[in-house]
């Protein structure tokens, strides 16, 4: 309900106030009527400011993060050899996107990118490579932390299978 917004990330926040606006009934039994229309009113304005808050989280001018694809399947991968999967980011804002960090799930997963900002309506690539010595599944994934304020943490994905030699 409320954890959508930014402006209220503060889990435990988020937690409190979902817990006020689903007691609130109980509460309402068991006061005076008076103390009643005061809860009621209270919840009103919360509930009203976080819409408020809600319809402003994107401007006109914020930057706006669009990959052409968020996965990436290798396939059945041979061990030892290179692998390198591209995403592009585009900027489809009017202020400059910038990517403030990139997080891989594991060590075997290396990430090259710009730190340079994204000008609007250019793109950039993420190029992405696994160590194809570990053999088995790959399930990895990579958040990339960019300055969207609709979309700060984008997953990208990437799957396959590393084999000693190709089955057929």
């Amino acid at each position: 309900m409320f954890s959508e917004n930014p402006m209220f990330e503060n889990e435990f926040f988020c937690f409190v106030l979902q817990i006020i606006v689903v007691t609130l009934p109980i509460i309402f039994v068991r006061m005076k009527f008076s103390k009643i229309i005061l809860r009621l009113v209270i919840v009103v304005v919360v509930c009203l400011f976080c819409e408020t808050a809600n319809s402003q989280t994107r401007r006109s001018n914020d930057p706006i993060a669009e990959f052409d694809m968020v996965s990436y399947d290798f396939g059945n991968v041979l061990q030892g050899k290179e692998t390198e999967a591209v995403f592009t980011l585009t900027n489809r804002g009017e202020s400059p996107l910038i990517i403030e960090d990139i997080k891989v799930s594991c060590g075997c997963t290396l990430v090259e990118w710009t730190k340079d900002p994204i000008l609007p309506e250019q793109s950039s690539e993420i190029v992405v490579k696994y160590n194809t010595n570990i053999i088995g599944t790959i399930k990895r994934s990579i958040v990339v932390n960019t300055n969207d304020r609709q979309q700060e943490r984008i997953l990208l994905m990437l799957t396959g299978n590393v084999v000693t030699t190709y089955e057929e």
